[in-house]
């Protein structure tokens, strides 16, 4: 601790700048797991629906224009499974000054991470769309090229 407070005297934080920033890091790290927690909830959310779409519309996963967006949601959530459960991690393993320091850089990849699963469920509609469509020319006897 002597270290520590030597180093911040010659970086010129007196205590009250010091006690600021640790509050300000602290309510970082308390919104980063209430950040963690909401995106968990909103990858279960996610994966629920997902699973319902995946049984009652198996061929958007027949043709690679309709595949290739739902496995880059997949991947999504994959990512976002190991970022909560690094969240979890962190917090039994890492120490609070840790947690501290880096809790900013957590909070980008905490948002990071839920617009990229919603930037690919916004696409589900189009995707669902053209899946209908095509069934529907092929019904009919006539090529379809999403192309």
């Amino acid at each position: 601790m002597g270290n520590a407070s030597s180093l911040l005297q010659l970086l010129g934080v007196d205590a009250f700048g010091l006690a600021s920033m640790i509050t300000q890091a602290a309510l970082t790290a308390r919104r980063n797991r209430d950040a963690c927690q909401q995106l968990a909830e909103h990858v279960r959310v996610v994966a629920g629906l997902l699973r319902r779409i995946h049984q009652t519309l198996p061929r958007l996963r027949r043709h690679p224009e309709t595949r290739r967006p739902l496995e880059q949601l997949d991947d999504a959530l994959r990512r976002a499974y190991l970022l909560v459960r690094s969240c979890g991690h962190e917090q039994a393993a890492r120490s609070y000054l840790y947690r501290l320091v880096t809790g900013a850089s957590t909070a980008a990849k905490l948002r990071a991470a839920e617009e990229e699963i919603d930037r690919y469920i916004r696409l589900i509609p189009m995707i669902s769309l053209v899946a209908t469509v095509r069934a529907e020319v092929q019904k009919k006897g006539v090529q379809f090229s999403a192309r």
